[in-house]
């Protein structure tokens, strides 16, 4: 966690310093740095013998709550249904989601056996909003490495992770996909119902 705080607080500093870096694509150095500080954190909560499951899912959770803009990937898996809801419905789905898409980095790195990660380059993403993708391999306690793909931007010079490709599959559309077809059988209720489930069984 020092360490990403620390990577936070420098890209802060210089933010005002260089207003053409302040899109991640410009700053591919930054980038790395950024998503280097996240693994070394997990990997540190992740090997201390002394914590409980319970206590390395809360360190884990706390490192991607302040390295993920979880608001804009909880409004993408929502797509189109976001402006179709009211008001009260959005802040039940937003609360339900904070918890939820957390969770849902917790489980992809325990189902791959996670142990470190590699950073091996970078590429541009699409769009015109300066994000950049951080490529890297995720080394297992068992079996061959995985590819993960990490989207960043840069935004008042502080660096965030919204959006993962995993071994080619998109974080974010895969669960449109799915919201949507909860959508469809339960309503926004029965989506928002089967985020909370999701994420209680995480806790168990």
């Amino acid at each position: 966690m020092k360490k990403l705080l620390a990577v936070i607080a420098t890209a802060f500093a210089f933010s005002t310093s260089v207003v053409s870096q302040d899109k991640a694509l410009d700053d591919p150095s930054g980038a790395i740095a950024f998503i280097q500080a996240v693994s070394d954190d997990t990997v540190v909560a992740w090997s201390d013998s002394k914590l409980t499951k319970a206590d390395r899912a809360t360190a884990f959770r706390s490192i991607f709550r302040e390295a993920t803009d979880i608001n804009l990937l909880a409004r993408g898996m929502l797509g189109r249904h976001y402006k179709t809801i009211s008001v009260e419905e959005r802040k039940s789905y937003m609360a339900a989601m904070r918890d939820y898409i957390v969770a849902e980095f917790d489980k992809r790195m325990e189902q791959v056996g996670f142990k470190t990660l590699e950073v091996y380059g970078t590429r541009p993403a699409s769009g015109r909003r300066g994000h950049i993708f951080v490529l890297t391999k995720i080394k297992r306690e068992k079996g061959e490495p995985i590819l993960a793909d990490w989207r960043v931007r840069k935004k008042k010079g502080a660096f965030q992770i919204v959006n993962l490709d995993f071994e080619g599959i998109n974080l974010m559309i895969t669960n449109r996909d799915l919201f949507s077809a909860k959508i469809k059988s339960g309503g926004i209720d029965g989506l928002i119902e089967w985020l909370k489930r999701q994420t209680n069984a995480r806790k168990h």
